[in-house]
């Protein structure tokens, strides 16, 4: 082989070999990414979603959070909870291994009763996930302080009371009530539902928020919470409404 021919093969094998560093450099960078994200980073822990199964409450899933040696249940009890906060001011692990989303503290919580969990897909959407250990929250026999409400689905003035009768009412009409049934509605572009939201010293970075839905004719309804049917398209929104009191009425829709 020529001089020519043995310096032209020498640079194809240079080229060839700075290839093959190259790729082992980043396949060595990927797992260890992997491993990185695994292990929490950070010295946080590492979550996993899942699984999910079908609720023994019919319309609702069974969604569960794995971490820190302990196991986080979403279901129909966490479905009438929303957080007070929309971002985690205490970061307490991580979740996914190519940009791993946040599991939050739910401030007054220890993290072995509730933790916020971040659901959503391009933007965070944290959810409430209570501990299997802790038993669900009992709003029936919860002392509430304060409770608020849109007279209108992002339209009405926020109302506020800490009228001890009036929060008495609700937890009597969801308790006791006897449901009715609505026409189901698309949930999607929906302007006649809203929430009341009541907060109590028992349940600390999480409040309680019973469905309200302003029906056609006027009639004001409640739920514990809503169910949405995905049998059909567009997916449209169930629950077990109950008529609205004169009581609560009247604070609804008072000037």
């Amino acid at each position: 082989m020529s001089k020519r021919n043995w310096l032209i093969l020498a640079a194809v094998l240079v080229v060839i070999g700075f290839g093959a560093l190259l790729v082992l450099v980043l396949a060595v960078g990927f797992f260890a990414g992997q491993e990185t994200a695994a292990g929490g980073g950070h010295g946080l822990p590492f979550y996993l979603m899942g699984p999910q199964s079908p609720s023994t409450h019919p319309g609702y899933l069974h969604d569960t959070v794995s971490g820190g040696g302990e196991v986080y249940v979403h279901d129909y009890e966490e479905a009438c909870l929303q957080l007070t906060l929309s971002e985690p001011q205490t970061v307490i692990g991580l979740m996914g291994a190519i940009n791993p989303a946040k599991v939050g503290a739910v401030p007054g919580q220890p993290a072995t009763a509730y933790i916020m969990v971040d659901c959503g897909s391009e933007m965070p959407a944290y959810a409430p996930y209570r501990n299997l250990k802790q038993p669900p929250f009992d709003w029936r026999t919860a002392t509430f302080r304060e409770m608020t409400a849109r007279q209108q689905y992002n339209y009405g003035p926020l109302l506020t009371t800490t009228n001890a009768a009036l929060m008495a009412e609700v937890v009597r009409l969801l308790r006791d009530g006897t449901p009715v049934e609505l026409n189901p509605f698309p949930f999607s572009g929906a302007t006649n539902l809203t929430t009341l939201t009541l907060t109590c010293d028992q349940l600390p970075g999480l409040r309680f928020c019973p469905a309200l839905c302003y029906y056609g004719d006027g009639t004001i309804y409640l739920a514990e919470s809503l169910m949405m049917d995905f049998t059909v398209t567009p997916p449209q929104v169930r629950a077990r409404w109950i008529p609205a009191s004169p009581l609560l009425t009247e604070w609804l829709k008072s000037p």
